[in-house]
């Protein structure tokens, strides 16, 4: 796979040699555009957006003597934990139909409103993604 970005390989070849439709993307830029409401990702990691604003009031004032210094690492993944709170999130409505008896589902968040909304918005999403899919496939335009 590494190689893969060194040589002519297309991603879209790469894509079905690992078994995913031609036109996954469709999906993904849709699920993708989906807002997700910030109290749900704060309930996933409730202290990264503590830490994030510790990090961005260190940058506009550093402090020598105290313990948190900011780098461009400790930003980088406080960013990264936030983006898989809503990458999970977004991810765990579809898992959830592969996966309906692990335990993960069992955590409070997934009772919670603002997720059973979420979850109500993601399936409405991927129904129309399957179907765009399947004019794609076929041949025909949708109008």
């Amino acid at each position: 796979m590494n190689g893969a970005y060194l040589t002519s390989i297309s991603r879209e070849m790469m894509r079905s040699m690992t078994g995913s439709p031609p036109h996954w993307s469709i999906i993904l830029f849709a699920r993708a555009a989906l807002d997700l409401p910030t109290s749900l990702c704060k309930k996933l990691f409730p202290a990264i957006g503590e830490w994030h604003d510790r990090l961005a009031e260190k940058y506009l004032s550093p402090d020598n003597n105290d313990s948190i210094q900011p780098t461009v690492a400790a930003s980088a993944f406080v960013q990264v934990i936030m983006m898989l709170s809503k990458t999970f999130i977004r991810d765990s409505v579809l898992m959830m139909e592969l996966y309906p008896c692990h335990p993960t589902w069992q955590h409070s968040i997934f009772s919670d409103p603002a997720y059973l909304s979420v979850k109500r918005n993601v399936k409405i999403i991927a129904l129309k993604c399957i179907g765009m899919l399947t004019l794609i496939c076929q041949g025909t335009t949708a109008n």
